[in-house]
Order: structure tokens, then C-alpha cells, then sequence
């Protein structure tokens, strides 16, 4: 057989394989596959998340906002995060793992509680309200902080210097994540990849992927998209990366963030 000088190709490519398998090995065992955006609705309740996840190699959800009738046994739902003012009605659940506000209501009360407690808090953000995170980040620098929905830009027209540069200050933050969820949320159908790209290009170079979640943002995405059709729009958005980013975006950051591990 032909080889290199002085390399054995046969060994060569089975060391490769030996170590593509301890990679995939590796993240298999350290990550969870998260979804770290759902919401609750009579008509698609989290139960029926169940198969679905398991569909697609998803080990749970986040639940965020406003629920009811919430089942016992839930065990596709990794995490609850409901409203901050909420917050005392359900300290004692075991799947409480944040808090939510909408920052239309201006920066909330209660940043040092959520900080003593270590209750990370997911933030509504209109493009005109990233300058709030930067204060509510600067007044609790050791709260985790989530973004959700990239900050809601006007994905049909393209970057606005404004998202472009409060989602780069933001990003300075180290307590500071970023959802790539709500993609196809009320987007027109058929969606495509290409007006999303730029959007979550920059989110990527300015968080990178250990401070990027993916989210599907289910059921609102219906019914202009399947949970399927999310996930696939994220991942034609984000483009080839690495095993290693891969699991990052897709349940490592959220695993992180929320403290399922």
C-alpha cells in the first residue's frame, strides 16, 4: 500500500477514527440536547412535546411564562422559568430554574434577590431596549442574563445598526447569553434560511457558541413551522461547525445557563 514518508496511513486514519469517536463519545456523555425555549398552550401542551423531542434526540425543553395545569410528571420539561413576579409562588418547585420579564415594563424589581438566589432571568427585548440589559447587567454582574429571540429584529429588513450594535455591547457582558429561538415566529411561509443568516452570523461572532442557545420557540411557530422546521432553520442558519460548537448551541450553553447538570 502507498504511504507517506515515514507514515503509516493505516494507523494514521485509525487514530483519526479513534479520536472522531472519543469526541462524539465525549459530547454524548457531558451534554444535554436542550430546547431552550417553549411555551405553554391548551392546545399543545407540553406533553405533547414528548415524542417529539424524542424524535429528534432531544433530551427536554425549557418551559417559559405564563402556565397552567402543568402535569405532575412532566419529564420532557427540563426546566421551569416564570414570570419574575411569580417568582415566590413557585421557589419550592424542583424544576424552577428561572425567571421572566418583558423589558416593555421597564428594568425590574428584584435584580439582587434573583442574584442571591442564583435565579437567572430571561429578558422580551425589542432592538430600542438593548441599552436596559447593559444597566440590568451592569447592576448584577454575576446575574445570567438570556436575551431571548436575538432581541426581536425585523429579520425581512435586514441588520439595523441599532440591533447590530446593542446585541455587540451586550455581547461584552460575560454575564450575558443569547437565544436563537423565535426564528420562524410569525414569518411568512415558505420560510427561507437566507434572510435569518445574517442575524445569527453576528450573534455568533460576538457570543460565540459557549453563550448561544438554541430555542424553537413551540408552539408559537405554529402554524408557519413545525418544531422540526425550527430546528432546521437554526441549524441552515448557523451554517457547518464543529461536533464540539454543535453540542454548545444545541443544549451545552443551556445546560450551563439554567444548571441542569
Amino acid at each position: 500500500m502507498w504511504k507517506l514518508a515515514g507514515v503509516d496511513t493505516n494507523v494514521d486514519a485509525a487514530r483519526k477514527s479513534a479520536c472522531a469517536t472519543k469526541i462524539l463519545a465525549a459530547a454524548e456523555e457531558t451534554d444535554l440536547r436542550i430546547d431552550s425555549h417553549v411555551l405553554y398552550s391548551q392546545a399543545h401542551p407540553p406533553e405533547h412535546l414528548q415524542a417529539i423531542l424524542a424524535r429528534n434526540r432531544f433530551d427536554g425543553a425549557i418551559l417559559v411564562g405564563q402556565f397552567s395545569d402543568l402535569p405532575a410528571d412532566c419529564p420532557q420539561i427540563a426546566g421551569l422559568v416564570v414570570p419574575i413576579g411569580r417568582l415566590a409562588e413557585y421557589l419550592g418547585h424542583p424544576k424552577i430554574r428561572g425567571v421572566c420579564c418583558s423589558l416593555a415594563d421597564g428594568i425590574p424589581a428584584g435584580l439582587d434577590e434573583l442574584t442571591g438566589r442564583g435565579i437567572p432571568l430571561d429578558l422580551e427585548v425589542q432592538p430600542g431596549q438593548l441599552s436596559l440589559v447593559l444597566r440590568i447587567a451592569e447592576q448584577a454582574p454575576t446575574l445570567r442574563i438570556a436575551i431571548d429571540h436575538l432581541g426581536r429584529p425585523p429579520f425581512d429588513a435586514g441588520p439595523t445598526t441599532e440591533w447590530v450594535r446593542g446585541m455587540e455591547a451586550a455581547a461584552r457582558l460575560p454575564n450575558v447569553f443569547c437565544k436563537v429561538s423565535g426564528l420562524l415566529t410569525g414569518q411568512r411561509t415558505p420560510w427561507a434560511a437566507a434572510p435569518l443568516r445574517p442575524f445569527v452570523h453576528h450573534v455568533f461572532s460576538v457570543f460565540g457558541p459557549g453563550r448561544l442557545m438554541f430555542g424553537s420557540e413551540w408552539p408559537a411557530c405554529l402554524p408557519a413551522a413545525t418544531w422540526k422546521e425550527t430546528l432546521a432553520a437554526f441549524t441552515q442558519s448557523i451554517g457547518a461547525r464543529s461536533v464540539e460548537v454543535r453540542e454548545q448551541l444545541l443544549g451545552g450553553s443551556a445546560t450551563r445557563f439554567y444548571g441542569l447538570d
